[in-house]
């Protein structure tokens, strides 16, 4: 056999291996697709599968004994996912959901503000996020989009928008039927929008509802075929345990459009719920906790049909404040109260703070809200004026008036400007300057320093000040922290300390105001002129008095514990901003004259003569100029800060009542928190009170 006979027939050979090989291929796919086509099809369908995250519960928040304020509630939630949604007919899913859970009397989530019924108005202002976002919303749509705007409503800018042209935009972008009703039409846009803001995509899921009841599930999986993509899942949400300290606590929400940059560089989903306010958000690192995974099988319409987890999930931390719920109670309904039956009054805050590690039991605000009811009373809340929402404990400053002068008293006998005998007349006109005369509220003829502070005469610190000068009342009211923040762990505005320096800052933005002059500086001794405070500074400032000269860095956080609560993550100390180095013979001196206030003849006599403790107060008048803040209300505000007792100081506190008048008028809110303080049961640092029999 010569070598072509032999190539050709390994030739053969490979030819009939070839053809033998694509025969038992064409028939194990003839058999897979036309056989068995069906067969493994339906399997296929039966086993789609993908991972899913397991979302973490939040850490809880308790108060400092350990009550619990906010816990986890494990809820059933509807879910979209992306790949298997129906997006042709998306707007009749979402009316035929929407309808569903208000049948259910579930309440559905909202985001655009814009009233729900006609006539169309925007529930919130310019300046809000909420309304900002809508308008990026708008003009961030194509220029077809934008040469529509223009064409129809003649303008080119989302603002220029009122809201019922809002609503119309939308419509026509998210191609809602002329055949729906109005309301129909207005919740489809709703839930559009939602779900343009959530970014919902094939790798970010929608979160429809939350806290959905069992039938309305079961109503749901019944109709799978229509709703598909539609799911189920078990969540948790936060449980509020308690009506009180609603701006401390804060909420939580979902990440926004705008913030997603910023969470995602942390490991965040665009569906994680996060804080949004208060301590949900400042402490929002050790709360959120550690996501698990799931194994998940589902068919071709997106039902589960079963699922496996490979990583549980780890709650976040459980953090511990400082605050005594029981306290914040007890202020919350005393400024109500009080302030509630001052015809002139707008809002309030109190403060209560021990004076030895700077800790916050009690940060009442006036006007308030329920978290437990939030969502019910959210349009209320919202167009609500006075903002319950915003902490004027921690969120607002105010001219301190007359509680200034214990820390001009201080610092006239520190400089040594002044003695514990130096002597004043007041004839209540201060003539020292022949441009303006200054004057006192009283007439009360010839005083020393615990008379004036007593009767809080102005003459008496007139002159005080005005021998200490602008720079150096400046200097010491940043050494007891005016003009800058505490620290305190939630928002907060820092306040102004009046003085040269702060009024060169302030004219370069207002180049209209006069120069700092002689004037101001007798105003700012008596806590006027550019003066400004958060009730916290004051009682901060108050609790720096009481304890001998240490000004504490005010916090919130007791500690913050495990998950599990098996370990101290954080154990909170408390921490020295500033050792004032004070003389404790004028420190004494100064308490000795504040407690004179709250004795028969002083400015808080009325409420605290028959007091059975010794305490150190100081009343005050503050003038302002009224303003948006406080609705061109121009009624002083009433302001008083002590501490208590005042031979063993423990917690130092601090009103203010805008637009209330004068600081007596509040003093019957601090007599209520130091009563709960010191008599409450169950509280743990009691101390005896004078004049009554011990057992």
């Amino acid at each position: 056999m010569d070598n072509k006979t032999k190539l050709l027939h390994r030739l053969v050979a490979l030819f009939l291996i070839l053809a033998a090989l694509t025969g038992i291929s064409a028939a194990g796919l003839y058999s897979l697709q036309i056989i068995n086509g069906e067969q493994y099809r339906q399997q296929a369908e039966r086993h789609l599968t993908s991972t899913s995250v397991v979302s973490a519960a939040r850490g809880e928040i308790l108060d400092r004994y350990g009550r619990p304020l906010i816990t986890n509630e494990s809820v059933y939630s509807i879910r979209f996912d992306y790949a298997y949604w129906d997006h042709k007919n998306q707007n009749n899913i979402l009316l035929q959901l929407v309808q569903l859970v208000i049948s259910a009397g579930v309440p559905v989530p909202t985001e655009l503000p814009i009233t729900q019924q006609a006539p169309y108005t925007f529930t919130c202002k310019a300046e809000d996020k909420t309304y900002q976002r809508l308008v990026k919303f708008i003009n961030e749509r194509n220029d077809k989009d934008a040469l529509k705007l223009k064409e129809t409503y003649g303008v080119t800018k989302a603002e220029e928008l009122d809201a019922a042209s809002v609503l119309e935009v939308l419509k026509q972008y998210y191609k809602v039927r002329d055949t729906y009703s109005e309301d129909n039409a207005r919740w489809i846009i709703e839930q559009r929008y939602r779900m343009s803001q959530a970014a919902f995509s094939r790798n970010t899921p929608f979160i429809f509802a939350e806290n959905v009841p069992i039938s309305l599930i079961a109503e749901i999986k019944e109709r799978h075929q229509l709703f598909r993509g539609v799911n189920v899942e078990t969540s948790t949400i936060r449980k509020y345990e308690t009506d009180y300290a609603a701006q401390i606590l804060g909420r939580t929400g979902i990440i926004y459009q705008e913030e997603w940059k910023d969470y995602k560089e942390k490991g965040y989903s665009m569906t994680d719920i996060v804080g949004k306010s208060g301590i949900e958000r400042s402490m929002e690192e050790h709360l959120r906790g550690k996501k698990g995974s799931r194994m998940i099988d589902t068919d071709i319409t997106g039902e589960i049909t079963g699922s496996l987890e490979t990583a549980a999930p780890r709650a976040g931390d459980n953090v511990v404040l400082t605050i005594d719920i029981e306290l914040q109670k007890v202020a919350e309904e005393s400024l109500k109260r009080v302030l509630s039956n001052i015809e002139t009054a707008r809002g309030g805050a109190a403060v209560l703070m021990k004076v030895d590690t700077g800790e916050v039991l009690a940060a009442a605000s006036y006007p308030t809200y329920s978290q437990r009811t939030f969502n019910q009373d959210s349009k209320k809340i919202n167009e609500n004026p006075l903002e319950p929402t915003r902490s004027r404990a921690f969120q607002m400053a105010y001219p301190p008036g007359s509680t200034f002068k214990p820390m001009i008293a201080v610092a006239g006998l520190e400089q040594g400007v002044i003695t514990p005998q130096t002597k004043m007349v007041c004839n209540h006109f201060y003539d020292r300057f022949k441009s303006r005369r200054f004057t006192c509220l009283g007439l009360h003829k010839e005083l020393d320093l615990t008379g004036a502070v007593k009767k809080s005469c102005n003459i008496y610190f007139y002159e005080t000040g005005y021998m200490l000068g602008g720079k150096t009342i400046e200097q010491w009211s940043q050494k007891f922290g005016f003009g800058q923040k505490t620290g305190i762990e939630v928002g907060e505005v820092a306040g102004s300390a009046a003085g040269p320096s702060y009024r060169e800052k302030m004219l370069i933005n207002s180049p209209m105001l006069n120069k700092w002059q002689p004037g101001d500086v007798v105003q700012a001794a008596i806590g006027q002129s550019d003066n400004s405070a958060t009730p916290l500074q004051l009682a901060n400032y108050t609790a720096t008095l009481a304890n001998g000269g240490t000004r504490y860095k005010p916090t919130l956080i007791k500690s913050i514990k495990s998950y599990d609560y098996s370990r101290t993550v954080l154990d909170n100390k408390p921490i020295v901003e500033e050792d004032l180095k004070l003389d404790p013979k004028n420190l004494q001196v100064v308490t000795t004259a504040m407690q004179a206030v709250a004795e028969e003849g002083g400015t808080a006599a009325r409420t605290f003569s028959d007091y059975p403790m010794k305490i150190a107060v100081k009343t005050g008048t503050a003038e302002h100029a009224g303003g948006k803040d406080f609705g061109g209300n121009q009624k002083d505000h009433a302001v008083f800060v002590g501490f208590a007792p005042a031979d063993n100081p423990q917690v130092a506190l601090a009103i203010v009542g805008e637009c209330a008048g004068h600081g007596s008028d509040v003093a019957p809110v601090a007599r209520d928190i130091l009563d709960a303080y010191f008599q409450g049961e169950g509280m743990m640092h009691q101390v005896p009170l004078e004049n009554t029999l011990q057992k």
